[in-house]
């Protein structure tokens, strides 16, 4: 029979899983909440929007929300990742901090056009504008990179050999390069000459642009490699492998445009289903990536449990002369159960 006595009911209290949320998580948590109140409000959001408008801003909310709550998560299943996890919390916050630093690049687009007004020359460029967005396209590496070399430190378990895992950073270098500058020498620039200037401009892009693709796919080999070394946990390393791959191909997609023939002009000639379809395989791709990096850190990656032996010999069964031996010769070992 079970015992009721001394058993006190609980009056009202929240869900124990929100409960278990660390303060510096609610923090993340009250800033997605935030981030959606905004854009809902956003002036750019149709009031009435159609099917296909819900479904675009759904696929557009979804990567900058789960950015947003990337250190929750981290934070949520790694309390102590402050002194344990700084460089992978870092890089998730800085990964955070692109959604707000976008939403301010365009509160400030005013601003930048009065203090640098665009020349006659480049009309459709605002320098403070353009470096503001670079600024905001190294920010987003420069996250990306402490995530993957914090996950990359967490590893606890040898390489598994894969020479094919070892070149994908180089051939992703290579492809994003060969398609940025096929990409740039496509441009129809129409009467506005090729001045320093713009040549600074484009280039930039390119090279932001470019290192995305080199970042994600270090991600990428990273988190293969840990889940090919069998590290714990195994679903959360699977998930940023997926993770990675998904908006690797979304970026391929984009650069692939510079290989086969530009989409636009696929439009142009009457294929508008086609070009619709693509951009939607693009930015279903680019949102699902970034769930499957958010649910790999809610499942628990990276374990930072200490790996332990099965059998372990005590301190005091070892002395100068090697371990001490039982009667039939064997070392003596000490309990693993104890």
């Amino acid at each position: 029979m079970h015992d009721t006595e001394g058993d006190e009911a609980r009056g009202p209290h929240l869900p124990d899983a929100v409960d278990r949320l660390p303060w510096s998580a609610w923090a993340f948590v009250l800033l997605g909440v935030g981030y959606l109140v905004w854009f809902v409000r956003s002036p750019n959001l149709d009031p009435n929007p159609t099917a296909a408008d819900l479904v675009v801003a759904v696929l557009r909310v979804i990567p900058a929300l789960t950015a947003i709550l990337l250190p929750a998560a981290l934070l949520t299943r790694h309390p102590d990742a402050t002194s344990r996890l700084r460089t992978v919390l870092l890089g998730t916050i800085l990964f955070a901090a692109v959604q707000g630093l976008l939403i301010l690049s365009d509160a400030l687009q005013p601003v930048f056009e009065s203090l640098t007004p665009p020349t006659e020359e480049l009309p459709f460029i605002l320098p403070l504008s353009a470096t503001f967005s670079t600024l905001i396209g190294l920010v987003s590496i420069l996250a990306l990179a402490s995530i993957a070399f914090g996950l990359s430190q967490a590893r606890r378990f040898e390489d598994v050999s894969g020479a094919l895992v070892s070149l994908l950073v180089p051939v992703a270098s290579v492809l994003a390069t060969v398609g940025g500058v096929l990409a740039v020498s496509r441009l129809d620039l129409g009467d506005t000459p090729m001045s320093p200037p713009l040549a600074i401009y484009l280039a930039s892009s390119v090279v932001v642009e470019i290192l995305q693709v080199v970042v994600w796919a270090y991600l990428a080999t990273v988190v293969t490699r840990g889940w090919r070394a069998g590290e714990d946990p195994t679903m959360g390393w699977a998930l940023g492998v997926l993770s990675a791959g998904l908006v690797l191909i979304a970026l391929g997609l984009v650069f692939g445009n510079a290989f086969l023939v530009d989409v636009n002009e696929l439009g142009d000639g009457g294929n508008e289903t086609f070009v619709t379809i693509y951009g939607y395989a693009v930015a279903t791709a680019y949102a699902l990536g970034h769930v499957f990096l958010l649910s790999a850190f809610a499942v628990g990656l990276p374990e930072l449990d200490e790996v332990e032996d099965d059998e372990f010999v005590e301190s005091d069964a070892i002395d100068d002369d090697g371990p001490i031996l039982d009667d039939d010769g064997w070392p003596v070992v000490a309990d693993p159960h104890r």
